[in-house]
């Protein structure tokens, strides 16, 4: 839908955004789970789990399940990755902390343009030359020329992603 898509490419003008401020370099890190914070943990599970979630959908023809799917995802890593994780962005220097959330965002918005390709292509196309193909030579040359990501099982913590959704529902009550 319009409105992910939408969420999608602001939170991809975040990261640009600050990403340039810093001088972040994706090539240069490497995600390493071991020293990664709940959120990090969190997204990643749940990236995961819209991968293979989308993919299984792709597969039986069930497009308005993939799309739903992807508003989902795209509505949390804006609304609550982004958001909670912002001081993190900002945070002074290139400690650890401040990595694990670039590469962690790195990694769900180039995943989840090579997921969303085949639904919104013009704009993950955009996203895959900024941030892979224009750092990356080796890098297939478009979006729609790269494998399916795989889907990294070892990643997916049900019951992290579980206690998140009633944290986020206790959070949308209490707004209320």
């Amino acid at each position: 839908t319009r409105r992910s898509s939408d969420l999608l490419w602001n939170t991809y003008a975040f990261f640009v955004l600050y990403a340039n401020i810093d001088g972040f370099d994706a090539t240069k890190y490497t995600l390493e789970y071991d020293k990664l914070g709940v959120m990090d943990k969190w997204l990643l599970s749940k990236l995961n789990t819209l991968t293979k979630t989308v993919d299984e959908h792709l597969a039986n023809y069930r497009i308005p399940e993939s799309a739903r799917a992807l508003q989902d995802f795209v509505d949390d890593m804006s609304n609550w990755y982004v958001r909670r994780s912002r001081e993190r962005f900002w945070a002074k220097g290139m400690e650890q902390d401040k990595i694990n959330a670039y590469m962690t965002l790195y990694t769900a918005l180039v995943t989840v343009s090579k997921v969303a390709a085949p639904m919104i292509p013009f704009m993950t196309e955009e996203i895959y030359q900024n941030l892979v193909k224009s750092v990356d030579a080796s890098a297939p040359e478009s979006i729609h020329l790269c494998d399916y990501p795989e889907v990294q099982n070892e990643l997916i913590d049900e019951k992290l992603e579980a206690d998140m959704d009633n944290v986020l529902k206790l959070v949308v009550m209490g707004r209320a």
